[in-house]
C-alpha cells in the first residue's frame, strides 16, 4: 500500500484528537479499503502490509493477528466515528473551493447480511452527501439496526440530530441547500429546516394539503399540470392538523419537466408524474435544478454496494460497522475528488481512454487513476491548517 503514509499524515491534519495508534489503525483501514475494496474483515486484513522484520521468522497465524488488529479497532469504543467524519468535512469543502452554496443531500439506504452464525441482521445506514458529477461526495455515514433502531431516539431525531452535526461542520462561508425524497416530506422535517433557517428542496407527496393566503385549499395532484410545465405556488400553508391548515408556511414548486437529452432519446421513457418540492428558494426551476442532483446519491449507494462490497459486510454490530463506514467515508470522498475536473487531477483525455462506450464515474475514474499513478494526489487529501 503506497499510498499509506499519505493517508497517515492526512489522518493526522484532519484528526489530530486522535491518539497515535487509532490514527495509524485508521490509516491501515483506509488504505486496505483503497486496494482490497471491500469491506470484507478477512480481505481487509489480507491486505494489511507484513513488517519487514518479524518477531518471528515464520508464525503460524499471521493473517489471524492482523484480523484481530482490525477488529479491535473496530470495536473500540474511543474511536467516535461521527466525530471522526465531521473533523474531515472542512477540509473537503476546502478542496472543492469553499462554494457559497452547496447541496447536502441526505437519504437511508437497506440491505441485509448473514452472519457467519446464521443471524441475519437487518441494517439501515443513513448519509449526508455533497452531489457532484452524477455521483455524491460523502460526509457522514451512520449505521443502525432496523430491528432495534435506538433506545432513545426516534428515526426522524436521529435524521435531524445527524444533519444539524454536518451543517455545524460546515465552515461558516457556505451556506447548505439540503436535498431529500418524499421519506423526509414530513411537516416536522420542514419546520425543523425553518426552524435552523436552512435553505432546502424536499420532494412532497401528491394528495398532500396546500392552502392558498386567500384561504383557498387544494391538494397536489389535482392542479391538472402536464408534462413541459413548470408552476410555482409562494407562501402556501403545507398540510393540516386536526383538519385544519398548519402554520407551516413554505414555497411548493410544481415541476413536470425533463432534461433536453431524455426528451431526444426515444428509449427513455417519460416520468410518471411531475415533482412536488417544497422548497424555500424563491421559483421553481431552481428548486427543480437543485433536487435534480439528489438522485446523484443514490449512484453513490450502487457504488458502496457493488464496488465496495458494502452489503455483503459481515458485522454483527451497528456501532462495529460506523466505523468501517467512518473508513469508507474517507477512501470515498478522496476518490470523488481525484475524479472530479475542478481537481486537476486527470490527465487530459484520460476518461476518453477509459471508457470505450458511453460516460465513465467519478468513482471509476478515480480508481483506474489510483492504479496509474501508485498513490494518491497531495491535493486532494487534508494538509495543516496553516497550508490551507
Amino acid at each position: 500500500m503506497p499510498w499509506y503514509y499519505r493517508v497517515r499524515n492526512a489522518i493526522n491534519a484532519a484528526a489530530p484528537f486522535l491518539v497515535p495508534t487509532q490514527q495509524t489503525n485508521l490509516a491501515l483501514l483506509v488504505s486496505a479499503i483503497l486496494k482490497a475494496r471491500t469491506l470484507c474483515l478477512s480481505d481487509l486484513a489480507r491486505a494489511y502490509p507484513i513488517p519487514e522484520q518479524r518477531r518471528v521468522a515464520a508464525p503460524k497465524h499471521c493473517l489471524l493477528h492482523r484480523l484481530k488488529r482490525l477488529w479491535r479497532f473496530a470495536d473500540n469504543g474511543r474511536v467516535d466515528a461521527l466525530a471522526v467524519q465531521l473533523a474531515f468535512v472542512p477540509h473537503l469543502l476546502a478542496r472543492l473551493g469553499h462554494p457559497r452554496l452547496v447541496g447536502l443531500a441526505i437519504d437511508w439506504t437497506f440491505f441485509d447480511t448473514i452472519l457467519p452464525s446464521g443471524e441475519r441482521m437487518r441494517y439501515q445506514l443513513l448519509r449526508i452527501a455533497v452531489p457532484r458529477k452524477g455521483r455524491a461526495l460523502p460526509l457522514l455515514q451512520l449505521a443502525y439496526d432496523r430491528d432495534d433502531l435506538s433506545p432513545n431516539k426516534s428515526q426522524n431525531q436521529i435524521e435531524q440530530d445527524a444533519l444539524l452535526a454536518a451543517v455545524r461542520a460546515l465552515p461558516t462561508s457556505v451556506r447548505p441547500v439540503i436535498l431529500a425524497d418524499r421519506g423526509f416530506g414530513r411537516a416536522g422535517f420542514l419546520a425543523f429546516l425553518e426552524r435552523h433557517r436552512l435553505d432546502y428542496v424536499v420532494r412532497i407527496k401528491k394528495g398532500s394539503c396546500v392552502t392558498e393566503r386567500d384561504g383557498s385549499r387544494w391538494k397536489l395532484g389535482e392542479e391538472g399540470l402536464k408534462i413541459g410545465e413548470l408552476r410555482f405556488a409562494q407562501g402556501v400553508r403545507y398540510g393540516l392538523y386536526h383538519g385544519r391548515p398548519r402554520e407551516l408556511l413554505t414555497n411548493v414548486a410544481l415541476c413536470w419537466r425533463i432534461t433536453k437529452s431524455r426528451a431526444k432519446n426515444p428509449r427513455r421513457e417519460q416520468p410518471e408524474e411531475p415533482w412536488y418540492l417544497a422548497t424555500s428558494l424563491k421559483n421553481a426551476k431552481m428548486a427543480a435544478s437543485w433536487y435534480w442532483q439528489r438522485g446523484w446519491i443514490e449512484q453513490s449507494f450502487k457504488d458502496s454496494k457493488s464496488r465496495f462490497g458494502l452489503a455483503r459486510v459481515r458485522v454483527g454490530c451497528p456501532r462495529r460497522l460506523c466505523r468501517l463506514l467512518m473508513a469508507l467515508t474517507i477512501a470515498l470522498s478522496w476518490l470523488t475528488l481525484m475524479g472530479l475536473p475542478e481537481s486537476g487531477v486527470l490527465p487530459e483525455g484520460f476518461r476518453s481512454s477509459v471508457s470505450a462506450w458511453g460516460r465513465a464515474s467519478v468513482i471509476c475514474l478515480a480508481l483506474l487513476l489510483l492504479e496509474k499513478l501508485g498513490n494518491l494526489p497531495l491535493c486532494c487529501l487534508p494538509r495543516p491548517h496553516h497550508q490551507e
